[in-house]
């Protein structure tokens, strides 16, 4: 396997894996609308599962200033976050292969 392979591999895996957590975020928002005043708690496993994986996430998003109002702006926040790093991280490796 040489360094094209391998690079071209790694673009693609970071590809799906910002995929799969934009989609979690995005579960885990639409979850929320649907469970609001709930009584119970966080609801099933699913939703547990949504929060498990996407908690760390969201919580580093918190520490910005993450509300307006009464709207809690820290999946969004997430979310543009995590597609930058994917194309910063991208855009490094394709440098990578250049040199």
């Amino acid at each position: 396997m040489d360094k094209y392979q391998l690079v071209g591999f790694t673009i693609n895996f970071l590809h799906i894996l910002g995929n799969l957590i934009t989609y979690a975020i995005i579960g885990r928002i639409l979850v929320s609308w649907f469970t609001m005043g709930r009584p119970g708690g966080r609801g099933g496993p699913v939703v547990r599962f949504l929060h498990e994986v996407t908690d760390p996430i969201i919580n580093l998003a918190r520490k910005l200033p993450h509300k307006i109002g009464m709207i809690d702006l820290s999946p969004l926040i997430a979310l543009i976050g995590v597609d930058l790093l994917i194309g910063l991280i991208v855009y490094l490796l394709n440098e990578l292969v250049m040199l």
